[in-house]
């Protein structure tokens, strides 16, 4: 039995090609645009972040109501990110935003004073772990 083969036209395979050289083309420039686009906009704390929160979490029991202050801007993308970052790394520990819990977690996107920060909300400086990461308490 003869087994029947299609024949395409020249052009149907030319295109064919042609339209996988570019998808190929387009996903190595996707990639690359991509790439740059994280070097110059990464978030230093987003992929470190159970390295940052580490110390915190043998200083706070895991049942802990902490508070929750920044740096960021309100509205800004960034503030959510960290919130929920922090709160992820956190559990079972809860974070909630504001300073009227008894400890009050900073969570800082660049170095400042956090004493004079602290006080400027009624809290005290109990501990500045590093990485925009500090522990406030109330200061009574």
């Amino acid at each position: 039995m003869k087994r029947a083969s299609a024949q395409y036209p020249f052009a149907a395979i030319v295109s064919i090609v042609v339209a996988s050289l570019l998808c190929l083309w387009g996903s190595f420039e996707s990639y690359d645009l991509k790439s740059t686009y994280q070097q110059q906009h990464s978030d230093p704390y987003l992929a470190n972040q159970f390295a940052r929160f580490e110390p915190l979490l043998s200083a706070v029991p895991e049942r802990a109501e902490l508070g929750y202050l920044t740096d960021t801007r309100p509205g800004s993308p960034a503030g959510p990110a960290m919130l929920l970052s922090a709160q992820y790394v956190l559990a079972p520990r809860l974070l909630e935003k504001g300073t009227q819990q008894e400890w009050v977690l900073g969570n800082f996107t660049r170095p400042a004073d956090f004493t004079a920060l602290g006080q400027s909300y009624g809290l005290r400086l109990q501990q500045d772990f590093g990485n925009g990461v500090v522990l406030f308490g109330k200061d009574h």
